[in-house]
């Protein structure tokens, strides 16, 4: 169970602003508004704000607009107002206050983004460890630089954001005269209404994993998901949208679009748009498991126990990419857990930050298996009915896989000498049965990758992005995983046979001092 006492209430850093209320709350006289391009000037404003109406247009109006060429801003301000109406009924809130919305083209937002090239040291410690969680999960090797796969994959994506800094709305159009997506717009003014209210509240851990920061950003991003969803739902018969794929240079589909300024926004929707979404399907997927993963359980909580359960999340969140993919059997709380640095002089373990390290989460790992789908490679380690099923609230990837369900924790390090890099990750599991299957999963992902056996618990891949050297123990309920240039370095960053330390016993709990004593430990002990 969710243990509370370990959570503090916070103030989230980009919130400024508050502007949503609670369902029924109503001002004494409705905002100012301009109904001069309904379609039916006829139809009449009410005489309070109510839940369906801003600022001169209902949900269900027809607007005189042309959007071929770009919106004016009366007609920009018009899609905008009556957006926020249809929010408000598909997400059952009322919006107090307007939100700015600008339209770029893609190649503005992308010239955007650019940087001196100038990093802190803490920086470049974070770009190593990222750099280090991609070349794990076998997303990304060490001949493609990390950040700027990344980042090539964010500007291929992204189709909007909410920057909760300044309190607007940016959406992307891939055409040179932007235009607006109305279902991006809906997603961004869900994360307006997240960001205003809700959020200001939401309770979290001030030591809060990185893994924990992915489980709160499918809260973020699967609610919009949903809402969105629903507001599609209504266009056509209902509603006449604005839609992305009306124009044959905006390409197919509105995706599912949402964001905020922590990731610089949010990328397509469905599994058409993630086989086209950018350069690297591998870091694709793990950015979409908050939008695919997060909108099944807010679905499903939505099902079972109304808007009032999904509020409910807000008040106390899920803290584990676990307790998102499995929110029905409320997954116990993730473990900590830390492996002591044994190495030597040569080899240095990359610190951004305290704690150091970083917390792949059962996303990661499903991540690292469900890529073999996607890559250049023949054949794959999942079968596509595995991860993408079709079934229950919010289908799609549901990145709930065999080998990487029963996660209970884990921390990769990332290790440097010269220009030679190398980790070490240890991965914790409910039982020695899961911890046993993993690393059987692991070993055929080795193998996938080209990989020979060289001694009972060491693997070699030769050439290609990841030639490297690989140990891989499982001790108990525990995996242990050390990478590095060859076999000799294996030893060098993480000695499989070092003297067992009291910093030894406390990060790994379980092991039997008796057993392992100070002396090497033989090959048939649990030690690890």
């Amino acid at each position: 169970m969710r243990r509370s006492s370990l959570l503090v209430v916070v103030t989230l850093a980009l919130v400024a602003l508050a502007g949503c209320t609670a369902l029924g709350a109503q001002e004494a006289d409705p905002p100012e508004g301009d109904d001069s391009l309904a379609a039916d000037p006829t139809v009449p404003d009410p005489s309070t704000d109510v839940q369906g109406w801003e600022r001169g247009y209902w949900h269900n109006e027809s607007l005189n607009v042309d959007p071929d060429d770009g919106l004016t801003e009366a007609e920009l301000q018009a899609v905008v107002s009556r957006a926020m109406a249809r929010v408000e009924v598909v997400r059952d809130v009322e919006f107090d206050e307007p939100v700015d919305v600008e339209l770029v083209n893609r190649s503005e937002y992308s010239a955007g983004g650019d940087s001196d090239g100038s990093a802190t040291a803490a920086q470049r410690a974070a770009a190593a460890e990222r750099a280090a969680e991609f070349e794990a999960l076998f997303v990304v090797g060490e001949t493609t630089d990390a950040g700027e796969a990344e980042e090539a994959t964010r500007e291929a994506s992204v189709q909007g954001y909410y920057d909760t800094q300044q309190d607007r709305i940016v959406v992307i159009s891939n055409s040179e005269t932007p235009r607006l997506a109305e279902l991006t717009l809906g997603h961004e003014l869900v994360h307006a209404y997240q960001f205003r209210g809700p959020l200001r509240q939401t309770r979290i851990p001030e030591d809060i994993s990185q893994d924990g920061i992915v489980a709160l950003r499918a809260l973020i991003e699967g609610d919009a998901n949903f809402a969105e969803r629903r507001y599609e739902a209504r266009c056509g018969e209902e509603w006449d949208c604005l839609r992305r794929s009306d124009w044959t240079d905006e390409g197919s589909g509105d995706g599912d679009d949402g964001g905020d300024s922590s990731d610089g926004g949010d990328s397509g929707a469905d599994d058409a748009t993630a086989d086209r979404a950018g350069p690297n399907m591998g870091i694709y997927l793990q950015s979409y498991f908050p939008y695919a993963a997060g909108e099944s359980m807010v679905a499903g909580v939505y099902e079972r126990d109304g808007w009032d359960g999904v509020a409910a999340l807000y008040r106390e969140p899920p803290l584990s990419s676990e307790q998102v993919i499995h929110w029905g059997s409320d997954p116990d709380e993730a473990e900590p857990v830390s492996v002591p640095d044994r190495s030597g002089r040569v080899w240095e373990r990359v610190t951004a930050g305290e704690p150091a390290g970083r917390t792949l989460g059962e996303a990661g790992l499903a991540t690292m298996f469900a890529y073999t789908l996607y890559d250049d490679r023949n054949g794959s380690l999942v079968t596509r009915e595995e991860f993408l099923r079709q079934d229950g609230p919010g289908a799609g990837p549901t990145y709930d896989l065999a080998a990487s369900a029963g996660w209970g924790g884990d921390r990769l390090y990332a290790y440097r000498n010269g220009d030679e890099t190398g980790y070490v990750w240890r991965i914790e599991w409910d039982s020695n049965a899961e911890a046993r299957e993993f690393a059987s999963a692991y070993r055929d992902l080795l193998a996938y990758h080209g990989a020979t056996r060289a001694t009972a618990e060491t693997w070699v891949i030769s050439d290609g992005e990841f030639a490297d050297a690989f140990f891989v123990r499982v001790s108990n309920d525990v995996v242990t995983i050390v990478n590095g240039p060859d076999r000799a370095a294996l030893s060098a960053i993480h000695p499989e046979n070092g003297r067992i330390t009291a910093a030894d016993l406390s990060a790994q709990g379980a092991i039997n001092s008796t057993a392992c004593g100070t002396s090497p430990p033989s090959s048939a002990s649990s030690c690890s």
